[in-house]
């Protein structure tokens, strides 16, 4: 279902479509949104828009495959131009499947009138013919190929956290060794090192490694981002709440990282007798939660 507010002028949404060029011609594969509610607990929400064209995009990665989505599409301006929006999801070879937003309709348009708008989506989005949800690449532009379009963005949100636990998952019930970054052994920080760095597109950690200097890089990110969201790097974090924990999120600890595991689990590398598993998120006190995100565009 979508969902609108009317600005002072409107045009068809057929002729607006008319006027719009196919940007994606990989086969269709989501059917009419059922809600326009927007995410409670989004793993990020990030404006993408240029003058005139003003899109805000939630998202909360489920898994290596699926997400929900969440969009609100703005008119900021008076210009007449129509503001047009469309959404992809992309795999680590960058195969995509188009976000379908009405019957056969890849891209959507508002009516092309100050403070008119759009939302829709808020569920579960699994799209076929893609071996991982890699990324979620967005492209927000105003005016149509007959209008002369003024300007135009493309962001892509990666899938970091999930991709990566499930990368650390792989490795359950190998041996801790203290300084091991894997293959067949690791320490807590060698194992999230190596799980992020076999995410495709993740830039990698640079001089990062130890859980103090994963900490310390994370804290420093977050303190720069979370009160503004408009600048997110290929590498970043923002930091989260107790409750705003989502599976992949990483945890730090004086001397130990781990990946929250769900159900007030923590998966890390643990100690030489414990190996590589699971154990309480509260087994001593956290220094701080944090969400590795990833932006471009």
């Amino acid at each position: 279902m979508l969902t609108k507010t009317p600005g002072p002028r409107r045009r068809s949404l057929r002729a607006i479509l008319l006027a719009v060029p196919v940007f994606l011609t990989t086969s269709v594969v989501m059917a009419t949104p059922a809600s326009a509610a927007p995410i409670d607990n989004p793993s990020l929400e990030i404006p993408v828009g240029c003058p005139g064209a003003r899109a805000v995009i939630q998202v909360e990665w489920e898994g290596t495959r699926s997400a929900k989505v969440h969009w609100e599409l703005n008119d900021t301006s008076s210009d007449g131009m129509t503001p047009l929006i469309k959404i992809a999801a992309r795999d680590d070879s960058g195969n995509g499947r188009s976000w379908i937003f009405r019957n056969d309709e890849v891209v959507f348009g508002v009516g092309g009138g100050y403070g008119d708008s759009a939302s829709g989506g808020g569920q579960s989005w699994d799209p076929e013919g893609i071996a991982q949800f890699n990324h979620l690449e967005v492209k927000v532009s105003n005016g149509t190929s007959a209008q002369g379009t003024t300007c135009s963005v493309t962001k892509k949100i990666y899938n970091y956290t999930r991709l990566a636990y499930q990368y650390a998952l792989n490795q359950i019930n190998k041996r801790y060794v203290l300084g091991a970054t894997g293959p067949d052994a690791y320490d807590c920080s060698g194992l999230v090192k190596f799980a992020y760095e076999r995410v495709v597109n993740f830039p990698g950690w640079g001089g990062v490694r130890s859980s103090a200097q994963q900490y310390d890089w994370a804290r420093s990110e977050a303190d720069n981002n979370n009160a503004d969201l408009t600048n997110l790097k290929s590498r970043d974090a923002i930091r989260v709440s107790r409750s705003q924990l989502k599976i992949g999120d990483l945890v730090f600890y004086d001397g130990h990282v781990g990946q929250y595991a769900g159900g007030g689990q923590l998966y890390s590398a643990m100690s030489p007798a414990a190996g590589i598993g699971y154990m309480s998120v509260d087994f001593k006190p956290p220094l701080g939660y944090y969400r590795m995100v990833g932006v471009t565009g």
